[in-house]
């Protein structure tokens, strides 16, 4: 039980920065800078990262050298899931080009970054199961 539950998110706390426990400072390093554009608004309430982090800093078996490509890798992809996850207006996603994202799962039909936002993007890689 790593992850924020649903019942500890704010829905009117649904504005400004994450935390600095969500970015991984407290651990002694910024894991996750993600900013959100003036105006964002959290789908579900700011999302709080400071249980997965702990567990992120506790258990995981590789730390990259600052600035190596696996380290910006692993950023993006975790402001990614910020986004994609936690702010449902597309347009104010900054982690990818909006207008070329499709994703297709198992050779289906592609879908646009919309859908994916409307459904989730982890309903959306299981598709209809």
């Amino acid at each position: 039980d790593s992850m924020a539950l649903a019942h500890e998110l704010n829905p009117s706390d649904n504005k400004g920065n994450l935390s600095e426990e969500s970015s991984g400072s407290p651990f002694g390093e910024i894991i996750r800078d993600y900013q959100p554009l003036p105006g964002t608004i959290w789908r579900f309430g700011k999302p709080n990262y400071a249980r997965v982090n702990k567990t992120y800093f506790q258990h995981r078996s590789k730390i990259h050298q600052e600035g190596s490509l696996e380290a910006v890798v692993s950023k993006i992809v975790k402001n990614w899931e910020v986004e994609s996850h936690h702010i449902h207006e597309i347009h104010q996603w900054q982690t990818m080009d909006i207008t070329k994202f499709k994703a297709a799962v198992n050779g289906g039909c592609p879908c646009n970054a919309q859908y994916m936002a409307d459904v989730g993007p982890y309903n959306m890689l299981l598709g209809e199961t």
